[in-house]
């Protein structure tokens, strides 16, 4: 009975010893694989991003003859050789990616969640969502989407130098496209 006891605890303990040796690998395969290159907290380096901006000039935005030109008597439009366009009245926004000095952000199989200045929300969501269609994989995210005003391509990318490279490409209708460049460091992790 001694020896089989004996047996027992020793088979006992060669399992116990697998188990952990099996939970750790697996634990250390899941930080490692599953995690996004992406991932973390992020501040706009700003000598690096005056490297990448787009020059622009000044009397290059209008494609064709000129401004198209709509005149109303007491708020009733009246009729003009030009087809007017069914735009919103409000403002297109400029991307918060573009206004923010930090940003995080956490990446899984199915969206991307960025943090803006440690308040402002943007989450993607993988294929097309709501007219926007966004992917991902651990070399870039990207999201594109129309509106009556502009169409919109944002992609993030790592530089060879371990920089977040953002670029915005914003081309409204009748004006030339523009692309905005930003490039934020990673910022040390807390523990």
């Amino acid at each position: 009975m001694f020896n089989a006891l004996k047996i027992i605890l020793k088979n006992t303990r060669t399992v116990f010893v697998s188990l952990c040796i099996m939970t750790l690998l697996v634990t250390y395969a899941s930080q490692s694989w599953g995690q996004s290159p992406f991932d973390g907290a992020w501040r706009i380096n700003l000598e690096e991003t005056d490297k990448v901006i787009e020059k622009f000039e000044e009397d290059s935005g209008l494609s064709g003859n000129g401004i198209n030109t709509s005149v109303s008597i007491m708020g009733l439009p009246l009729p003009s050789r030009y087809r007017q366009s069914s735009m919103s009245s409000l403002p297109a926004k400029d991307p918060k990616v573009l206004l923010c000095t930090d940003t995080e952000i956490q990446v899984d199989d199915q969206r991307v969640l960025f943090i803006y200045d440690g308040n402002e929300e943007e989450i993607l969501r993988k294929g097309d969502y709501r007219g926007r269609q966004s992917k991902w994989s651990k070399k870039k995210i990207e999201q594109k989407y129309k509106t009556p005003e502009r169409s919109v391509r944002k992609t993030w990318t790592l530089r060879k130098d371990g920089r977040l490279l953002v670029s915005v490409k914003i081309d409204p209708r009748n004006y030339k496209a523009r692309t905005f460049n930003r490039v934020f460091d990673r910022l040390p992790q807390t523990p």
